[in-house]
């Protein structure tokens, strides 16, 4: 490993970081889960360009070709907001942080705008917000544009723009073989790797850079609500009808959430959004009606401020996952935080064992739908499932790397082998 760190910090000055230095313990120390802070990598990679990616990969393809396929293995970081260790980090590997490839540009007609992979999303929605455009990301300001892309992402404006990746229109990709690609649907010769990039993590390649289609923005109407314990019934009354709607406003979305801690307390909070600059009543009004309530921040407000808002009730040391209903599918995800990391394995499979029970009663009762949500799955989740969707992916890795490096080099994300 010493000498693939001397190669590369030769091929790139000034962008290689061993553990002395203050920018490895800058990049190290500032994931967003406790996990993945632990892990301490040989050196640290900030590559600046596209260019520093291509030489990046042809190094550890060349190194892995002298040994053996696995033996240098290195991760992919563009945020670093995926929860467990290894998912964008590694011990005694090489990460590559992203971050330094932040570039934000709307084009001439501001159809488009065109951005980094290592772009966070507080920083797109500070370039958008002033241009009146938006373009569905993250709902909190520090998650990656690249991690939240590749997994599918989910947004506030899911209900009217589908999926984050449903707007991207084109991505630049390097490839384990050098070459840099830029896959869009329609391409004769890489239209099938457009469509495999579509909710497939890291398996192809190092996305360097997304082109988004974009859409008239102003201000939305949008904040949070919190309520004691004593309100779970008027809760899952509400949600339950919010979600059985059959024609719900595809502009509001909610995060409804319940919470317990041991210095707070027990509660509910309702992340509530409408993107238009005004209330709206039909869906808010059951929300603000239920009492009592400690909190209340619904207001007027930019899509910057409302991320920044949102960013404060979601702390570290998360542990992610999910399960599905019918007909109007709930996206649930399980998180906690603890202080002792000695407490991480009992957590975790507590955790784990909670969404197991839940999801075998939802099969019981017909309600598990069988999708899984890759940026909230766990590491020990199956979101390719069996079948033909995943043969196809297989297929598509061969194609795109015969020699396996995303899957046998970097052990994080989901493998598709």
């Amino acid at each position: 490993m010493e000498r693939h760190v001397s190669d590369l910090s030769q091929a790139l000055l000034g962008k290689v970081f061993p553990p002395e230095a203050k920018e490895y313990r800058g990049s190290s120390e500032s994931y967003f889960s406790a996990q993945e802070n632990t892990l301490k990598p040989a050196c640290i990679v900030r590559p600046h360009t596209t260019a520093d990616v291509v030489t990046i990969v042809s190094h550890l393809v060349r190194a892995n070709s002298l040994q053996s396929i696995g033996s240098c293995k290195f991760a992919i970081r563009s945020g670093g907001h995926a929860c467990f260790a290894g998912s964008a980090n590694i011990s005694n590997g090489i990460t590559i942080d992203l971050r330094g490839m932040n570039s934000i540009r709307v084009n001439e007609d501001s159809s488009r705008v065109f951005i980094g992979t290592g772009a966070s999303w507080g920083e797109v929605y500070r370039t958008l917000d002033p241009l009146g455009l938006a373009v569905p990301g993250g709902r909190h300001s520090q998650v990656g544009v690249g991690g939240l892309t590749l997994g599918g992402g989910l947004s506030h404006f899911s209900g009217q723009a589908g999926l984050v990746c449903d707007a991207v229109t084109e991505y630049e990709i390097v490839l384990a073989s050098g070459s840099t690609v830029r896959a869009t649907e329609n391409d004769s010769d890489n239209g099938d790797l457009f469509r495999a990039l579509r909710g497939c993590s890291n398996n192809f390649g190092i996305v360097t850079q997304f082109t988004f289609r974009t859409f008239p923005q102003g201000r939305l109407w949008g904040g949070t609500l919190i309520y004691p314990l004593e309100t779970k019934d008027q809760q899952l009354q509400v949600f339950y009808k919010y979600s059985t709607n059959p024609s719900c406003n595809p502009n509001v979305s909610l995060i409804h959430s319940f919470g317990m801690s041991a210095e707070r307390g027990s509660g509910f909070v309702n992340s509530i959004v409408h993107t238009k600059p005004e209330s709206e009543p039909t869906v808010i009004k059951p929300f603000t009606s239920l009492s009592p309530m400690y909190l209340n921040t619904l207001r007027e407000l930019s899509l910057t401020e409302l991320t920044v808002e949102q960013d404060s009730y979601n702390k570290n040391d998360v542990i992610p996952t999910l399960s599905a209903g019918s007909k109007s599918i709930v996206v649930a995800q399980l998180t906690g935080t603890w202080e002792d990391p000695r407490d991480t394995a009992a957590l975790e499979g507590v955790a784990i064992k909670l969404i197991d029970d839940i999801e075998t009663a939802a099969q019981k009762s017909d309600l598990q739908t069988g999708y899984l949500y890759l940026n909230y799955a766990h590491a020990g989740q199956n979101v390719f499932g069996e079948g033909k969707r995943k043969a196809w992916l297989q297929e598509m890795s061969r194609k795109y790397d015969p020699q396996g490096i995303f899957q046998r080099c970097v052990p994080g994300g989901f493998k598709l082998f």
